[in-house]
């Protein structure tokens, strides 16, 4: 499904957004928990735009996780991440590296493969809004990721919105996406982006295929990881790290 149309849409919504810098909380909330938003608070006076890819009265759930050691005065990387089922939770054996890396998740919940593409995609978006009013992100390390069909859509989403997600980590999955009519490229080649597959992986050909195509388009600061043995699953502890720092690399807060 072609979601570029809709993708410059949100865009023109982001950009009209008001800035919530130094509005978190005096004492914020870390390790793993959950949030609700209504839609309609997070759209404010453009939820009669976004309507229809929201019930009404529709409270959002989102999964974060915030390590312990977060400070205001040391600004967080933020990972966004598209999940293929109902949960948006972090697998909790990653936690060790998101502390090590000064890194905020948060995916939403029900965004999974049996919602609409465009709603996935402003939810991704709409994370990144929520998680500047509540911490301290560095712009610099804002990265989107996704699983399988969240991959899919994660792929499509960065490429859309380069400016906002600095990079991309994609497991199991990745589309080649309107790179060709993209006014972004310059951009889109000082990204950096992860491709995590495996030898008995279902979506092996089609993330070699999306990488292929990537340096191809000249985005040179991308990293093809075909793990030996592992299937259609969200990678082992030690492999999640390596792509974390291959995204991270001299963006990391000195």
């Amino acid at each position: 499904m072609k979601t570029s149309v809709f993708a410059a849409f949100v865009m023109v919504f982001l950009l009209a957004q008001d800035s919530a810098a130094g509005s978190e909380p005096s004492s914020p909330q870390t390790g793993f928990f959950s949030t609700a938003r209504l839609a309609t608070d997070m759209l404010g006076d453009r939820a009669g735009t976004y309507g229809e890819l929201f019930e009404p009265g529709e409270e959002i759930t989102w999964q974060y996780y915030v390590p312990s050691a977060y400070r205001r005065d040391n600004a967080a990387g933020l990972l966004v991440y598209i999940s293929p089922t109902r949960s948006g939770t972090m697998p909790k054996e990653w936690r060790s590296v998101m502390d090590e890396r000064n890194i905020i998740w948060i995916g939403a919940d029900q965004s999974g493969n049996r919602t609409r593409v465009p709603r996935r995609i402003l939810l991704s978006l709409l994370a990144v809004d929520l998680a500047r009013l509540d911490y301290a992100v560095d712009e610099r390390r804002v990265f989107l990721s996704g699983f399988s069909g969240g991959a899919r859509v994660a792929s499509m989403a960065a490429m859309d919105h380069p400016r906002i997600f600095k990079g991309g980590l994609f497991f199991c999955g990745a589309d080649l996406w309107d790179l060709a009519s993209s006014s972004d490229m310059d951009i889109i080649r000082g990204n950096r982006y992860a491709l995590i597959t495996g030898t008995s992986d279902q979506a092996l050909e089609s993330v070699k295929r999306t990488y292929r195509g990537y340096r191809k388009a000249g985005i040179n600061n991308t990293r093809l990881m075909i793990v030996r043995n592992m299937g259609h699953n969200t990678p082992r502890r030690s492999d999640f790290a390596k792509a974390i720092a291959f995204l991270d690399q001299g963006r990391s807060a000195e």
